[in-house]
């Protein structure tokens, strides 16, 4: 998506603001002023809203941009934001957890929450750099600036509107029309000033691990719950694949268990949360563990029972029916899954589903989730129901299993909002093919 911005014949592109807006080009950035505006863009940033994403500033705002440029910024990689290291400055987009939208962006709670009094440089000099929006913002209550300090460190931390900077490097914020001028949309950002030159990797760290910090207390104490707005979150394919399917309805023909139906039903709509949308369809399959052993334990017994050698008065016989029933018992979890997959999915049905490009890339030995089975249909050693398992199993692992142990130091942990989550998409389709076919089986006995 690409925008126009009309010009006046004659008007300087620049102007004053040439070698500023010089700077921003190198950074990768397309500027065009629109009267008392300035918006920036950069081609193939992948976001949500499209290729091209649009920011709008103030062009009163520009001397203040001039001044967070003064030396070397970087943007951060895992979230709307940036650092500079020369200037001890971090700076994160936060939203609110509780609400929906871009209006998450917001928390009535904001306009109580206090400061912590201390004084500091801020407070005594110059205040955090911060682009207030032009009055109250689409009727939200007005935004204090949470202000913290520590005397120690002379470090502080701002909760408050984002800086000219911070909205540069945030969540996109242009709304833009032919017909009227650019609005300016603000954005709430948490910043961390240390007060002098750090390096790099260190000012990442620590800038994280205090917002990490800050956010936890925010929530326990104050009971505001905001969040880092996270990349992987918003540059996520919205794109739906064309799955399947037939345009007429009909009567029903599956009776499904109502709990079924239901793990079934909340894992469609837990799309937003890929770990929980994954579990949701395994605890599908789950539910029918217990039936997928029993039935192979039992085709196990009638094998052995219709051996023509087969005799009730036989030591040797009756062990063997015992240890099938012990088997059964006694099975783990990754067998139980195994069997069940084994038995009640068509492979046929998996190969035709790993027959594309962008499958085989994600399911492949470089593909974006660690530590797990990748799947290969040519594999001569392992059965392609094996090798589903075995990475349905390990995935399932990752996101349920968060212990500080190192003893689970190759189940690391799948954070909720991590890349790797927001990357979990073609294996939430893959469990959602399994559970489909697993209940498809039980109709048959």
């Amino acid at each position: 998506m690409s925008t126009e911005f009309p010009m006046e014949e004659g008007e300087p592109i620049g102007g004053e603001n040439e070698e500023l807006f010089e700077k921003l080009r190198e950074l990768g950035f397309m500027v065009a002023p629109q009267g008392e505006a300035v918006i920036f863009s950069r081609e193939g940033e992948q976001a949500r809203v499209g290729p091209r994403t649009d920011y709008v500033l103030p062009l009163s705002e520009m001397e203040h941009l001039k001044e967070q440029l003064t030396g070397p910024v970087k943007p951060l990689q895992d979230y709307f934001g940036f650092m500079s290291p020369s200037n001890g400055w971090f700076e994160v987009t936060v939203t609110s957890q509780r609400r929906a939208g871009r209006s998450r962006l917001f928390d009535p709670i904001l306009g109580r929450v206090g400061s912590d009094g201390v004084e500091c440089r801020h407070r005594n000099g110059t205040p955090m750099l911060s682009v207030e929006p032009p009055g109250r913002y689409q009727g939200q209550p007005a935004v204090n600036a949470i202000h913290v300090s520590d005397v120690g460190t002379n470090v502080c931390i701002e909760l408050s509107w984002a800086s000219p900077c911070g909205i540069l490097f945030g969540y996109p914020n242009g709304r833009l029309s032919n017909s009227a001028p650019p609005r300016f949309i603000s954005s709430l950002s948490l910043k961390v000033d240390f007060g002098s030159t750090q390096a790099e990797a260190a000012l990442l760290s620590q800038g994280m691990q205090l917002v990490d910090s800050i956010i936890f207390e925010l929530n326990v104490r104050n009971r505001l719950a905001i969040e880092p707005l996270r990349r992987a979150e918003e540059e996520r394919e919205f794109r739906r694949r064309r799955y399947e399917h037939t345009d007429s309805a009909r009567f029903p023909q599956i009776s499904l268990q109502r709990e079924v139906s239901e793990l079934f039903s909340f894992a469609e709509s837990a799309r937003d949360n890929p770990p929980l949308a994954f579990l949701s369809f395994y605890q599908v399959l789950e539910y029918f563990f217990p039936y997928a052993v029993r039935r192979n334990a039992m085709r196990k017994m009638r094998k052995e029972i219709a051996d023509p050698f087969f005799s009730g008065s036989s030591d040797q016989a009756i062990l063997r029916l015992l240890a099938v029933a012990e088997s059964a018992t006694n099975a783990s979890e990754v067998t139980q899954i195994s069997t069940l997959i084994s038995d009640s999915v068509r492979s046929d049905r998996i190969l035709d589903f790993l027959d594309d490009d962008e499958r085989r890339s994600h399911f492949g030995k470089n593909g974006p989730i660690s530590g797990v089975e990748a799947i290969n249909a040519k594999n001569p050693h392992k059965t392609i129901a094996a090798q589903v398992s075995d990475r349905i199993y390990r995935i399932r692992n990752r996101i349920v299993h968060a212990k500080d142990d190192p003893k689970y130091a190759d189940v690391r942990v799948l954070l909720p909002k991590s890349r790797e989550a927001f990357a979990l998409g073609p294996d939430i389709e893959l469990i959602r093919l399994l559970a489909i076919e697993v209940i498809i089986d039980s109709q048959v006995g």
